[in-house]
């Protein structure tokens, strides 16, 4: 696995961590490098059918999310643990994506970033999606893992909620995207901010882009 930019990914305080999602193994892969341990993450119910991984979960703070509705717990319990000085991983996709293309975002991000006035970072993953294939036929999977800086978003317009809404979850998935090889960019691959990103990003020495 290879891990890029994580000076980028601040070490400690209030943070949401947004990332791209492809293989159920993507959130142990993005938090075994140890370098917080104060991370949960949003679970869907679904997976309390599986005694161990609802065992597992159950016992390492993950919150458990019902994606049919607006669950207005989950929420509160994911505020609660990020306003406490905490970090909070989850996918804004809301699913898993089945064929390794980014997929249009869902604005939750945006109104829990807002409202706990914390930053976002986003992590952009390649390789996961051919994990258990590679696995099963004794091939070294070939992960690599890229941070970007964080951001603050900007407030909601109330008067242009919706809008509003959009436009700050677009910022986020756009930087995702702009951290993953053109490939895997789907639904953002035609952003104009996207570009705008990598031409912002050139110009920082340390950070390392997609080629």
């Amino acid at each position: 696995m290879t891990i890029e930019n994580l000076e980028f990914f601040p070490k400690n305080g209030p943070l949401i961590l947004a990332m791209n999602h492809m293989s159920r193994i993507d959130f142990p892969l993005l938090c075994a490098t140890d370098y917080r341990l104060d991370w949960t993450a949003l679970v869907a119910d679904k997976y309390q059918k599986w005694w161990l991984f609802k065992y597992i979960c159950d016992h390492t703070d993950m919150i458990w999310i019902d994606r049919s509705k607006a669950d207005f717990e989950a929420f509160k319990k994911a505020f609660e643990w990020i306003k406490s000085g905490n970090l909070l991983v989850l996918a804004p996709e809301g699913t898993r994506s089945r064929n390794a293309q980014l997929l249009e975002a869902k604005t939750g991000i945006v109104m829990l970033a807002v409202k706990a006035g914390v930053p976002v970072c986003t992590a952009s993953i390649t390789g996961t999606e051919h994990f258990m294939n590679d696995f099963l036929h004794f091939r070294k999977p070939r992960i690599t893992i890229r941070f970007s800086p964080p951001v603050i978003l900007p407030k909601i317009d109330p008067e242009n909620r919706e809008k509003s809404l959009r436009e700050s979850t677009d910022e986020v998935m756009c930087r995702i995207a702009a951290m993953l090889p053109e490939s895997y960019r789907g639904f953002y691959k035609d952003f104009p901010r996207v570009k705008e990103l990598l031409s912002e990003w050139k110009s920082i020495p340390q950070l390392k882009i997609p080629q």
